[in-house]
């Protein structure tokens, strides 16, 4: 567990594909921001977020819609990695900041050692 493996991860087109994948599932399964995060939570971490992190991760996805809702380019760009193709019935801005926070979360030490 180095920064390196961390730089890999994070930029590696399978593991953001893997994040895509898995925040389109994401999407599919609620509307609402809590549920669809504790989704991820439990897909991941096989438990919910605790107090201490739910509004870390909470504050990280409205920062993230927020980013790729303003910048159309750059989400349409992201969602593109890999060999799969993006759902194209999901919005562009937010299948990329859903992408983003699971890939981020997809790198925590107790996703990637457990």
């Amino acid at each position: 567990n180095t920064p390196i493996q961390a730089l890999v991860t994070l930029n590696d087109p399978q593991f953001v594909e893997a994040a895509r994948h898995l925040a389109e599932k994401t999407i599919k399964q609620s509307t609402k921001t809590d549920e669809r995060i504790q989704f991820i939570a439990k897909k991941l971490l096989a438990r919910p977020f605790t107090d201490k992190e739910l509004p870390i991760v909470t504050d990280s996805i409205e920062m993230l819609v927020k980013e790729f809702k303003a910048k159309p380019d750059e989400a349409k760009k992201l969602i593109t990695v890999g060999e799969s193709k993006a759902d194209d019935k999901l919005d562009a801005g937010e299948l990329a900041a859903w992408t983003m926070l699971c890939n981020e979360l997809l790198n925590l030490d107790e996703v990637l050692n457990k």
